[in-house]
């Protein structure tokens, strides 16, 4: 059996410690154990991205790294699809040279690069992270999650996750953040809107609210002005000397006859709500697979169709007004002894 000497014993985690220099001591804390400083850049605008917009993006981190002393340089990819399925490409050559003929539909892209470099007063190089995120919605599960868990830095990266784009740097030097925030900035202003909406109907939809109410309260406005038109015509040719009671009757008409009008107008002014709601689009629309240019043509002619819904809603609606404008102005004109 084999025995250990007091000489051979080996050193404590204090002795080896106290034995590696502090300046190398700092930079390997730093290293793997350190939370580095974060920069954070959210984006809001509507954006188009397909592979190439990565790989464009890719080529401008490279440059910009190149221009700083980096050891190693690691890019790797996460996309989500519909489904809660992912695909992980751990090296750029993976993602580079895949083929997009699945038929998923992408709902989010992840790409990270992670980076060491070397900085003055640090004995070894150090680790920094750019991120960047685009998702075309929230998922529900993602806000009950973090909720759920009760964890205040999860809930402080709410913001980060309900937008459409998100970008993060984790840095010791922050020279680099900042140079690489205003990369990814300067990349993400470049990319192209998506055009699923007509510009128009886009307009419409944001204000369809108010456009239902007009609506709605204008075909009430005619009904009201030709129930008026009517009884003002009627007093003059119906009847030579209307009493209080004939006032009374026709108060009471005027009155009741508003309920149906004003499920008609409601119904009219919903159906306008309601084709402008069903106008879908996305800030972020993603042109990766077969499934997504499918997705897109579909929303391109849902879109169309909607917007001749609302077309013929308004048709209506206009009509009806139009023809109680006629008859109210006639019957005005005549009235008069």
């Amino acid at each position: 059996m084999n025995t250990l000497s007091g000489s051979a014993t080996p050193p404590s985690g204090g002795d080896l410690v106290a034995a590696v220099p502090k300046d190398q001591l700092r930079s390997l804390f730093y290293l793997f154990t350190g939370k580095p400083d974060s920069r954070i850049k959210i984006f809001n605008d509507p954006v188009c991205i397909a592979p190439e917009d990565i790989v464009e993006l890719n080529d401008c981190v490279v440059r910009k790294l190149a221009t700083h002393h980096i050891d190693l340089n690691v890019t790797s990819v996460k996309i989500g699809y519909d489904g809660s399925q992912f695909s992980e490409f751990s090296t750029w050559v993976e993602f580079e040279s895949h083929r997009w003929h699945e038929p998923d539909k992408v709902e989010e892209l992840v790409i990270k690069w992670d980076f060491l470099v070397n900085i003055k007063d640090y004995a070894a190089p150090q680790r920094h992270t750019l991120l960047l995120r685009i998702s075309r919605d929230i998922k529900p599960s993602q806000i009950f999650h973090m909720l759920g868990a009760g964890n205040a830095d999860e809930l402080d990266k709410l913001d980060e996750i309900a937008a459409p784009a998100f970008c993060r740097v984790d840095f010791i030097n922050a020279q680099i953040s900042k140079e690489l925030i205003t990369l990814v900035e300067d990349w993400h202003k470049g990319r192209k809107q998506p055009r699923l909406i007509n510009p128009t109907l886009f307009w419409l939809k944001k204000r369809r609210s108010g456009i239902a109410t007009i609506l709605d309260q204008w075909l009430l406005l005619s009904w009201a002005l030709l129930v008026t038109s009517f009884l003002y015509w009627g007093s003059t040719h119906l009847i030579e000397n209307p009493s209080i009671a004939h006032g009374a009757i026709a108060t009471f008409l005027a009155i009741y006859t508003l309920r149906p009008m004003g499920k008609i107008s409601h119904r009219l002014a919903g159906w306008a709500f309601k084709t402008l709601s069903e106008v879908e689009g996305s800030k972020v629309v993603f042109r990766f697979t077969s499934g997504d240019k499918k997705r897109i043509d579909e929303l391109e002619r849902d879109n169309e169709k909607q917007g001749r819904k609302f077309i013929v809603a308004s048709v209506w609606n206009l009509g009806l007004n139009v023809l109680a404008g006629i008859i109210y102005a006639y019957l005005f004109t005549k009235g008069s002894p």
